[in-house]
């Protein structure tokens, strides 16, 4: 009994010791591990979708896997690996699974056969309501994308779906949607089907238009409003609305709502919000270019003189090498933004390479829309004393009128990556005109963005110009071409290129070529570099002789535009070293 007893009591006292045994092995951490996935059978898409939706592919590069993960998640993958094939029409994939151990975890290996893909056997897409017989509706199903007998893709599938809606809603059935949408497959015979019925709903049309502001007469807001009552509801329209009432710059803001709430009928009013600019603008600027030196700029704008939108804007900018004063009174004509009648005046005084010249001039301009180019007709009358070294100082009278085109397209006005601008302008004086000399001018610039690679872009630029004139020597310096400088040729002085007279002065020239090409490449979301190249000149009979010019500069991005400091170094004329070019570009 006794040694019974001792032996019970033996074996009760192990008890708390296996436990605690027990405890720590079944707390201890799992050895981890880690694993590596090849995925082999499929390419491009398919195999891009694979690894995106397996699992265990997620467990690359985690050395703190534990190991029962890594094979729970193997165990996954065939079904992962059909799911993943399924949007693309392959229902009954054949899939190669291995997971082999290596000496710091798994090796995980997938052959996949995708087998047949499932295409569309059957195909029954129809439109009923108010729009069924809808011509726009009947083109949008016609061009849906689908068709009996495609490759079955869910994405194809979804789009069409989205892209008959959206067709029905552009039209105003704004309570249009699917009574029926279908997808039905069957796997063992790769074949689907597919059915959907619309249902459009009535078309709603436009309400009244109300603008809630106090600034402008009524009538003038009215001219550029394009929404009339009862023309059918199209929801662009009214993203078109706020462009247009935001480019006339008398507001901060423009909201525009479509009131369902308060339809009457099919009508949806619309309500305006707007909250004004302030009525004037003064700005105060200095800083420093190696065409001007340093430089100060003092502005002011009037946005809004009166309740018909007039405006009056002026600046003054004085640098080492040239002063402006510019001013303009605008009045709003016609029925789109920007298009205007214009008076305005200007005074120039230049220090030449080789001489000076001071310039008057003042001028009307009508301003509008032809479809995507913006065209301006203008009257200027020119007077000009000018005098280059060793000449004595002319005075010219000329009366031009021109005719100019211009057109921008960028993704971004102050960093673009995809783009291009062009202006276009001609315009000339008849000596029994008010004028000292007849001649006919015509430039031509041209510029181009286009993105390379990861935060680089290539920069393009060309312009030409070409004058007929009577009596050159007559011609005003402000008429003449001169090349060289920041926006021209890098590598040599702003205008000290072009024709030099008997005392090698340069006087400027008929006709310009000048063209760039620039690679520009950013580090960080500020900082890059970039390497360019120039090349062209002005000359007085015929294309000019090309100089050239090349070098590197620093690039910093803000939000004004691309801070600019170039080397330049010239390879042609008597320009010798390095040039320094200090400048700031925004869009093209």
């Amino acid at each position: 009994m006794t040694q019974r007893w001792n032996a019970q009591t033996r074996h009760a006292s192990l008890l708390p010791v296996l436990a605690i045994m027990a405890a720590l092995v079944w707390t201890a951490p799992a050895r981890a591990a880690t694993v590596t996935v090849a995925v082999d059978g499929v390419t491009g898409e398919l195999r891009d979708n694979v690894r995106a939706v397996l699992g265990i592919q997620r467990l690359v590069d985690r050395p703190d896997t534990r190991r029962r993960t890594i094979r729970r998640m193997h165990r996954r993958a065939e079904a992962d690996i059909r799911e993943a094939l399924q949007p693309f029409g392959y229902y009954r994939p054949q899939v190669q699974a291995e997971l082999d151990e290596t000496d710091d975890g798994y090796a995980a290996r997938y052959v996949i056969d995708q087998g047949p893909q499932t295409t569309i056997a059957k195909l029954d897409i129809r439109i009923e309501g108010d729009g069924a017989d809808e011509a726009a509706l009947t083109r949008a199903k016609r061009e849906m994308g689908l068709a009996e007998g495609d490759a079955l893709r869910h994405s194809a599938y979804r789009q069409a779906k989205a892209k008959l809606r959206d067709a029905a809603y552009g039209r105003g059935y704004l309570d249009a949607d699917y009574k029926t949408s279908t997808l039905r497959v069957n796997p063992q015979e790769n074949r689907a089907e597919i059915t959907l019925v619309l249902t459009t709903g009535p078309a709603y049309t436009f309400g009244p238009v109300t603008i809630e502001q106090d600034i402008l007469d009524a009538d003038f807001l009215a001219r550029y409003v394009t929404i009339t009552p009862g023309q059918r509801f199209d929801p662009g329209k009214l993203i078109n609305l706020q462009i247009r009432l935001t480019d006339l710059g008398y507001f901060a803001n423009v909201q525009v709502d479509a009131r369902r709430e308060d339809i009457e009928g099919t009508a949806i009013p619309v309500v305006v919000n707007t909250l004004p600019l302030k009525p004037e603008r003064y700005e105060v600027g200095i800083g420093f270019g190696t065409d001007t030196g340093a430089r100060l700029s003092i502005g002011t704008e009037l946005r809004r003189i009166n309740r018909r939108g007039h405006s009056f804007n002026a600046d003054l900018q004085l640098s080492e090498v040239l002063n402006t004063l510019n001013a303009q009174y605008l009045i709003p004509v016609g029925s789109k933004p920007g298009e205007s009648l214009t008076f305005n005046t200007s005074v120039e005084d230049e220090i030449l390479e080789d001489g000076e010249r001071t310039t008057l001039r003042v001028g009307v301009a009508r301003n509008w829309q032809l479809g995507e180019w913006f065209r301006r007709y203008y009257l200027t009358y020119l007077r000009e004393d000018f005098r280059f070294d060793g000449d004595s100082r002319q005075q010219t009278d000329l009366l031009t009128p021109g005719v100019s085109f211009s057109r921008t397209e960028i993704d971004d006005p102050v960093y673009g990556r995809r783009g291009w601008s062009a202006f276009f302008d001609v315009h000339g004086a008849e000596k029994t005109v008010i004028s000292d000399t007849s001649f006919v001018q015509t430039t031509v610039s041209l510029r181009g963005v286009m993105g390379l690679w990861s935060k680089a872009r290539l920069l393009t630029r060309l312009d030409l110009g070409s004058t007929w004139v009577e009596e050159f020597s007559v011609l005003p310096a402000s008429e003449r071409f001169f090349a060289g400088g920041d926006e021209s040729v890098r590598g040599y002085a702003f205008e000290s290129l072009g024709p030099r007279d008997a005392q090698n002065q340069i006087i400027g020239g008929e006709h310009l070529v000048t063209s760039s090409l620039e690679v520009e490449q950013l580090i960080t979301n500020t900082l890059g570099f970039a390497v360019f190249a120039d090349a062209g000149n002005a000359s007085d009979n015929g294309i000019p002789e090309p100089v050239l010019g090349a070098g590197a500069g620093l690039r910093v991005r803000s939000p004004v535009g691309v801070l600019r400091l170039d080397l330049a170094h010239p390879f042609d004329g008597e320009e010798r070293g390095v040039r320094l070019h200090l400048g700031i570009r925004a869009g093209l």
